[in-house]
């Protein structure tokens, strides 16, 4: 495959293409419950909401989403953005129903569960091997950037100009991301397959060779639930201001860390800052547990966002590198499946201890259980010390 330079065409269309994406699904995730109780949606139902996505998108990741080594990755890369797109359609009809809401949701964990793992398999194809990490860093930056204008415009359009605006609007940003996705000229070829009995394998929904270094992702994302979940409660309980631009700081830092992250390679092998960041993000969450002024979690924002950069472009990048192309969406879906994971149980976890013990032990629990993802970087495996 063609991986003599960086900024191919092709790595130019996919990230425009997660780029018009991922401003539909950042503008749902915090537009919709705000929505679901203006229609007359109630808390509990905006939970099954959140229930919902999460089961379905789990499905979606262990019986769909490896189709992209076995289907090939342009066939699946349009199937999910059709999907996607006729997801967002659904929420434009449905958007005065609470019901259609819930169901719009469930329907979202399938389509994001299709289209979104593909694009970083794309981009693990189209890359060269020695920049795969700047590759993976300027891929994330699409995702960054969107994260911090989606959720500000979004409610501006749902505000000041209606409902129905921001949902049309959605639905353009779908279709434009299909588009993309269309243009892109497929540049992996599925390796034929003997035919054998319809048997389950379960290495062919999961890629078993990864799992030990998925375990730092599980981790990892456990012990981040907390901040996504409660850092602004915990600051408001405090009496700190201007909590709401702690994720806005916190994407700002993401995006330089992500230009500059790829560099360190000259310096330490990957194994070394893979370490380095978990280290740092966990430093960062001990500071939110005792920060009392704003500029002590801006801080915490700016430290977290470096670490958690660090560790996980470095820590994908050698497992994507560590499985043969054929696995690589398989190993992409079972590295989200960690996430996944990871960042659900966190959050049922660290809400139940936020409740009864407050949110300084959460936070310190929170940055115990990123420190315990460092081992796994250790153990020996096809994850690479590069």
């Amino acid at each position: 495959m063609g991986k003599s330079r960086l900024w191919s065409k092709n790595f130019i269309l996919i990230n425009l293409c997660v780029t018009f994406a991922s401003f539909t699904n950042f503008a749902f995730i915090y537009i919709l419950p705000v929505h679901m109780l203006r229609i007359g949606g109630s808390n509990s139902q905006v939970g099954w909401m959140g229930f919902g996505l999460t089961a379905v998108g789990l499905l979606t990741r262990l019986t769909i989403a490896p189709k992209i080594d076995t289907w090939g990755r342009k066939p699946m890369l349009v199937l999910g953005g059709a999907l996607f797109a006729i997801n967002a359609l659904g929420y434009y009809i449905l958007r005065d129903s609470v019901p259609g809401m819930i169901l719009m949701r469930c329907v979202s964990g399938f389509s994001q569960g299709i289209l979104f793992p593909v694009p970083p398999t794309i981009i693990s194809d189209i890359s060269p091997e020695e920049r795969l990490v700047d590759a993976l860093g300027i891929f994330g930056i699409a995702s960054s950037l969107t994260a911090m204008f989606s959720p500000l415009l979004g409610l501006y359009l749902y505000e000041q100009v209606g409902p129905q605006i921001f949902f049309i609007v959605t639905l353009a940003m779908s279709l434009v991301s299909s588009v993309f996705g269309l243009l892109y000229h497929d540049e992996y070829v599925p390796k034929p397959r003997k035919q054998e009995k319809a048997r389950f394998h379960l290495n062919s929904v999961l890629e078993l060779s990864i799992i030990l270094p998925c375990m730092v992702f599980f981790f990892g994302l456990f012990g981040f639930s907390p901040v996504n979940n409660f850092v602004i409660l915990c600051g408001e309980s405090r009496g700190i201001a201007a909590m709401s631009l702690f994720f806005t700081v916190h994407n700002i830092a993401i995006i330089v860390t992500r230009l500059f992250a790829g560099r360190l390679r000259r310096f330490m092998k990957s194994r070394s800052i893979i370490t380095v960041g978990l280290f740092i993000i966990g430093v960062g969450t001990i500071l939110v547990a005792f920060a009392n002024n704003v500029w002590m979690m801006m801080a915490a924002s700016v430290i977290m966002a470096v670490g958690g950069t660090l560790y996980s472009q470095y820590l994908q990048a050698d497992i994507l590198l560590s499985v043969s192309d054929e696995r690589r969406g398989v190993a992409n879906s079972t590295l989200m499946l960690a996430q996944d994971i990871g960042g659900g149980a966190g959050a049922a976890c660290f809400g139940a201890v936020s409740e009864s013990f407050g949110y300084t032990v959460t936070f310190v629990l929170a940055s115990v259980a990123t420190f315990l993802a460092i081992p796994f970087n250790y153990i020996k495996g096809k994850h690479s010390d590069r």
